[in-house]
């Protein structure tokens, strides 16, 4: 199965090319822009597609990003799915953003996925990879759903794992600036147990979505499509609350 990954969760644009029968990644383009995203998805869509010899028809399942993340920037990555698979009813897989940027991190026996929303809060999430003797994990195990949590809701989760002697890397767009209120907040922390994801792997990815919705296609003899597509924003989007607040 091919499978063509979008991420427009964030400022990253990312889209990617995963063949889950030759086990490789085809191709993968990404870019930092303050440009909208709905300049820059469908241009990449299309170069990275004629540089792995391939057309729409030829992706067999789509996937995106649906949330949390950007509201503008979800709805965009959303529509292009919606818009290619369409043509040819091609399944669609909606993933967790935190999820697919935690896939980056492996063996790692704690992983924290944050995303900055505002202030103190972040959308958050736990992983892990459990690894025993004689197994070695193809994907992440999720702990927790992603939720939006006050900084300190979060911080009372890691001070108990660095009690029981745990190891953390926290990764995600939220990342440094969660580091960054840990270290107001706890002055003499060791800084060996709670680590940060280099900045390579830290950010949205869209071969992270690939390598959901490859796990889940091992999972799921149906797949969704296009019409199932559906954001995740984990709270009310601006022009809602100010509806609500009339």
């Amino acid at each position: 199965m091919r499978i063509l990954g979008l991420d427009t969760s964030g400022k990253t644009a990312s889209v990617a090319v995963l063949d889950t029968e030759k086990n490789i990644l085809l191709g993968e383009h990404s870019v930092y822009t303050s440009r909208t995203h709905s300049q820059v998805i469908m241009p990449m869509c299309k170069n990275l597609l004629t540089e792995c010899s391939m057309a729409v028809k030829d992706v067999d399942c789509f996937a995106v990003a649906v949330g949390p993340g950007s509201y503008t920037g979800l709805r965009i990555g959303i529509a292009a799915v919606q818009g290619m698979a369409m043509v040819n009813n091609t399944p669609c897989i909606g993933v967790s953003t935190l999820e697919a940027m935690a896939n980056r991190i492996f063996d790692a026996e704690n992983i924290l996925s944050v995303i900055h929303a505002r202030g103190d809060l972040f959308y958050a999430a736990w992983f892990s990879y459990q690894i025993y003797m004689y197994y070695d994990p193809t994907y992440i195990d999720r702990e927790t759903p992603d939720e939006l949590q006050t900084f300190d809701e979060i911080a009372k989760v890691v001070e108990n794992i660095h009690q029981r002697s745990g190891h953390i890397i926290v990764t995600g767009e939220g990342a440094e600036e969660f580091i960054r209120q840990y270290n107001v907040t706890h002055e003499n922390m060791d800084e060996t147990f709670l680590r940060i994801a280099p900045p390579f792997l830290r950010l949205q990815s869209a071969s992270g979505i690939c390598h959901s919705a490859a796990y889940y296609c091992t999972c799921h003899k149906e797949l969704p499509t296009a019409s199932d597509l559906t954001a995740s924003y984990l709270q009310a989007v601006q022009i809602q609350k100010k509806k609500t607040d009339k």
